[in-house]
């Protein structure tokens, strides 16, 4: 494991890739390596007065295989953080601590993984899949995610183009209130319950000896691990890590 130390990095740029939700690009230091799924705390040169403080904790929603950038995927909200995160320009410079945590893929593992994410839970899952894709790893994958609405989807396109590429990988989106957008959705809807696992994880009854992650918020995270050991799933066959902040 890398060891976590101190880097000063300029933005690139930022892109909106839903509602209310964006990228941010930042320029890779060369001797920066870290694992996908990890995570950094992000330092802005700033004196918040929310009483949140001037870092957070975000994880590196690119893969370890783009090597001239690194970045972090966040839902903006009305704090000082992220108001000063919106405004960054070119150049800019701000401090980054990491890489921290252990919520990675072993490789040597080839058992069946099932990715579960809730909303932008999904970020260190971007990362995985995308760096299992660039190195052809053939460990079979199946990610659930699912968002409220159609517009605050993301990494759609990008992971299902992959998964059109990777027979090992599959990639399903489900959005829990549909009716409540203007946009169209043909896809999955509802809760990720265990009809639908059992719908799309291969062979139903590998699936207790399948490794089960789960990222998202508090109360769906805790949710998942309930459904998860009532489906017979061992806790060392299920690991998670929540996202109680945004």
């Amino acid at each position: 494991m890398v060891q976590s130390q101190t880097y000063t990095i300029p933005f690139i740029s930022k892109k909106e890739i839903a509602k209310d939700t964006f990228s941010f690009y930042f320029s890779r230091p060369k001797e920066f390596e870290f694992i996908a799924g990890q995570y950094n705390r992000w330092i802005l040169p700033i004196n918040a007065t929310d009483g949140r403080g001037a870092s957070r904790f975000f994880t590196i929603s690119s893969s370890p295989n783009e090597k001239d950038f690194i970045s972090l995927t966040t839902k903006i909200i009305q704090s000082d953080f992220k108001k000063s995160l919106l405004q960054l320009k070119e150049k800019d410079e701000i401090k980054i601590f990491g890489p921290m945590g252990q919520f990675t893929l072993d490789e040597n593992d080839t058992r069946q993984q099932v990715f579960i994410a809730g909303g932008i839970g999904i970020t260190p899952f971007h990362s995985i899949i995308s760096d299992v894709a660039a190195k052809n790893i053939s460990i079979p994958i199946i990610l659930l995610v699912s968002f409220s609405l159609p517009e605050e989807v993301i990494f759609f396109s990008e992971l299902t183009e992959i998964a059109k590429t990777h027979d090992n990988i599959k990639i399903v989106y489900t959005v829990t209130h549909p009716k409540e957008s203007q946009l169209s959705w043909t896809g999955e809807t509802g809760r990720i319950s265990r009809e639908m696992i059992e719908k799309y994880v291969k062979n139903v009854k590998n699936i207790p000896q399948s490794v089960f992650y789960v990222v998202g918020p508090p109360p769906m995270v805790e949710g998942t691990e309930k459904l998860l050991e009532g489906m017979g799933i061992t806790p060392s066959n299920i690991k998670t890590e929540q996202f109680s902040g945004y």
